[in-house]
């Protein structure tokens, strides 16, 4: 590629007069990639619904694409409607990524299945935010993400373009929170207790579940903290006479699994999930 897409994605901020809605150009943009006759489009989407209201809850659309180096104007012109729809946006993000970089997801729907990742090993990436329309959303609670990544390799430009819709990382977190809020109420060693019976301590297995379970539609930096915290029950199996091996067998299990899932690949994260492990062998 003649000019690198990561000096064109500099000049992302240079002041340049709306001309469209939000969202326009970069649509456009990946539509003529898409529609370009050169180019080699693989595609897959996915479509979440509220089952009682059929409402838009999720959505992914993803086209892995190889174009003729000739072609790298199209590229070019991906940066240019990023750029000019940059002050509708609420998120930008960019770079080039490498092998030992953790993973950017781009999520999907509530973040409790897989989401899309954006920077692939060794390709430049870019991605915007969007707050869905209010005709859309009106509670303001649902985003749109746009990103593309790509490289050059024997000749060929190499990369995808992802839409994606889920709610916003901000309305995650205060649901995460109130989750957590709603179904502990107090610490007490390491242990939770259940708010619909304070006087009974949940036994080990039943605790480190719990974390577990919680992990599935948590963010990235609570799942830390809930891994760390399953670590420590772990860490302190000695101290709960109820545990018994076929409890520490599935907890096994459970944890080999986790390892190996792409949600769990954060960096910290998976090594957390590997202490806990190691621990209770």
């Amino acid at each position: 590629m003649k000019t690198s897409i990561i000096r064109l994605i500099s000049l992302m901020f240079a002041v340049i007069p709306m001309m469209a809605v939000a969202q326009n150009n970069i649509k456009s943009a990946f539509d003529a990639i898409i529609k370009c006759p050169e180019a080699k489009i693989t595609e897959s989407h996915t479509l979440e619904k509220d089952p009682s209201s059929g409402i838009k809850t999720g959505q992914s659309d993803v086209y892995r694409f190889v174009l003729p180096a000739s072609e790298a104007k199209l590229l070019e012109n991906v940066v240019t409607a990023f750029d000019r729809d940059v002050d509708m946006a609420y998120s930008i993000n960019r770079g080039k990524s490498v092998n030992t970089e953790s993973g950017i997801v781009l999520t999907v729907g509530d973040g409790g299945s897989d989401g899309v990742y954006i920077n692939d090993s060794d390709c430049e990436y870019i991605y915007s935010l969007f707050l869905a329309p209010l005709s859309e959303d009106p509670n303001g609670i649902f985003r749109y993400a746009y990103g593309m990544n790509c490289k050059e390799e024997n000749g060929k430009l190499i990369g995808k373009l992802v839409v994606t819709y889920a709610t916003t990382l901000k309305y995650r977190q205060q649901a995460e929170q109130q989750r957590q809020y709603s179904m502990f109420r107090n610490l007490s060693n390491g242990v939770y207790v259940l708010q619909s019976d304070s006087s009974a301590q949940q036994t080990w297995f039943d605790t480190l579940m719990s974390y577990f379970q919680s992990m599935t539609s948590a963010n990235s930096q609570t799942r830390i903290a809930l891994a760390s915290k399953a670590y420590k029950v772990i860490r302190d199996t000695s101290k709960y006479p109820d545990v018994t091996e076929s409890d520490k067998d599935a907890v096994r299990e459970i944890l080999e699994g986790m390892i190996y899932e792409k949600k769990y690949s954060e960096t910290v994260l998976n090594r957390l999930l590997h202490q806990c492990l190691t621990t209770l062998k």
